[in-house]
């Protein structure tokens, strides 16, 4: 009858056991996708910052080359504007990594916790079977044998 308890506890500890360890998976795959959404923010920023640059540099060409005063406060009028735009756009991207970077770490925090669960779980499932180990030692007829 003992042995029926220690298979029932091993496999109640086992099922708990793959659910936290399929919790920990589904919570690795969060990881990674939010990873490669923080990759593809930067490269949006960097793809961002490089068209600034480009439309700028055309600007103040065409500001060096301005004759009158009216078409330099034109040309400074349309590069605020595009410093402007660029800086709405980079904030909106650091606010959106700033985003993910909190999901990450509240996932990371989360993974930690199930690797702590996995650690005790395996620890109850290693008690478990050394204590079967022992009953079975015991309930073994030990025989005197015969003088």
């Amino acid at each position: 009858m003992g042995y029926a308890v220690f298979a029932a506890k091993k496999q109640t500890i086992a099922s708990q056991l793959n659910c936290v360890q399929l919790q920990h998976l589904q919570r690795s795959d969060e990881q990674f996708s939010l990873a490669t959404d923080q990759l593809s923010l930067k490269q949006q920023l960097s793809s961002l910052s490089a068209a600034h640059a480009g439309e700028l540099a055309d600007l103040y060409a065409k500001l060096s080359e301005a004759k009158d005063t009216n078409d330099r406060a034109a040309i400074n009028a349309q590069i605020k504007e595009i410093e402007e735009r660029f800086k709405q756009e980079t904030d909106d991207i650091n606010r959106q990594t700033y985003e993910v970077s909190i999901k990450e770490q509240a996932i990371q925090m989360e993974v930690k916790r199930l690797d702590t669960v996995v650690t005790v779980l395996q620890h109850q499932l290693e008690a478990v079977e050394q204590a079967e180990g022992k009953e079975i030692q015991n309930a073994t007829p030990k025989f005197g044998g015969l003088g």
